[in-house]
């Protein structure tokens, strides 16, 4: 068990962690490499040199702007940090210095990053990377195979144990689950109603997190999702109001029913894991054999059309409450049952 004070590392780690997801979230999206160029301002593309990379210190220093133009800069870039660095220091007081879990630590800490990156993404371009989803489904493969066995605060449910075959029967149920609500939506409302990144986002929180856990965040996603999609909304509408050019042309055509259901069985039998192991080359020509849309996201920005809100953040906060504040949630939960008879 390490000393109190040890949770200033987590502050660090975290804010360190928060610069290099920043760099994930603007060159994920735009298929940009994320090692080349070093980083430099987007308006002048001067390399910042070691006083403009100092995590959250750096911001407040030059107020908001680039050392050398004075552009301003994305508050976002101070808030994925301060994020970040709120996220390692919980984790690092709860596994590190409440508890001696160090490898918990480790996998919740990538587990939430990747999450955080997730959130970003989406909500400013409507999709979510095929990078993060296989990374965070790999980091809850890892979970399940080297913590088997281990407590949590979910083991009083069979489903909740940590192991191997949970992780599998769980991420294949929560990839299910969003597979019907995509498939019943586009028959219902003649339209799009879940993202093929949504589900492969559910498929790895469900090998996470384990049933009774996943079930639990995606309560917390749906409530958060009424609670501040009105808002978006209503921010959006009035955004929006009196540019009648800013969404120019028709909303695109929903995806085919068929192409829907034959991607939906790829995503349940995990061929696309498989593909992602192939080259880019490859995995086009697959994708483009299926007749898929879906890879075009990756090569494309949706266009947002009003009145259209993506479910993917919301589903990356209620992952990470899950993550951060399991043991109540699990707590009164287990009570509700115990008192419902179960």
């Amino acid at each position: 068990m390490l000393p109190p004070w040890s949770v200033v590392f987590g502050v660090a780690f975290g804010a360190a962690i928060g610069s290099f997801l920043n760099v994930l979230i603007y060159r994920l999206p735009r298929n940009l490499s994320i090692v080349f160029p070093p980083s430099h301002c987007p308006a002048c593309q001067h390399r910042l040199g070691l006083r403009d990379l100092i995590p959250l210190l750096s911001y407040l220093l030059q107020r908001g702007c680039c050392r050398y133009c004075r552009a301003p800069i994305a508050l976002r870039y101070w808030l994925v940090e301060l994020w970040s660095a709120g996220v390692w220091s919980w984790l690092w007081w709860q596994h590190l210095i409440v508890g001696e879990l160090p490898l918990r630590f480790v996998l919740y800490a990538l587990a939430c990053s990747l999450l955080i990156a997730i959130f970003f993404i989406d909500l400013e371009h409507t999709l979510i990377p095929d990078e993060l989803n296989l990374a965070l489904l790999t980091v809850g493969l890892l979970h399940a195979w080297l913590l088997a066995g281990q407590p949590t605060e979910w083991s009083w449910a069979r489903s909740g144990v940590v192991n191997l075959p949970n992780a599998l029967w769980s991420a294949e149920i929560g990839a299910g689950v969003f597979c019907l609500i995509a498939l019943l939506g586009r028959l219902v409302f003649q339209r799009d109603a879940m993202g093929h990144g949504d589900i492969k986002l559910m498929r790895a929180m469900g090998a996470l997190l384990l049933t009774p856990a996943w079930l639990t965040a995606f309560a917390l996603a749906v409530t958060t999702g009424a609670l501040l999609g009105g808002a978006w909304l209503l921010w959006q509408s009035r955004r929006l109001h009196g540019e009648p050019d800013s969404a120019e042309g028709e909303p695109p055509a929903p995806e085919p029913v068929m192409s829907l259901l034959l991607m939906c069985m790829v995503y349940l039998l995990w061929l696309d894991v498989l593909l992602s192991l192939l080259p880019t080359r490859w995995q086009e020509r697959v994708y483009a054999w299926l007749g898929s849309p879906a890879e075009q996201a990756e090569e494309e920005e949706f266009v947002v059309q009003p009145g259209m809100l993506p479910f993917g953040p919301f589903l990356a906060v209620g992952a990470q409450l899950v993550l951060l504040f399991g043991t109540p949630f699990a707590q009164a939960i287990q009570a509700y049952l115990n008192w419902a008879g179960f």
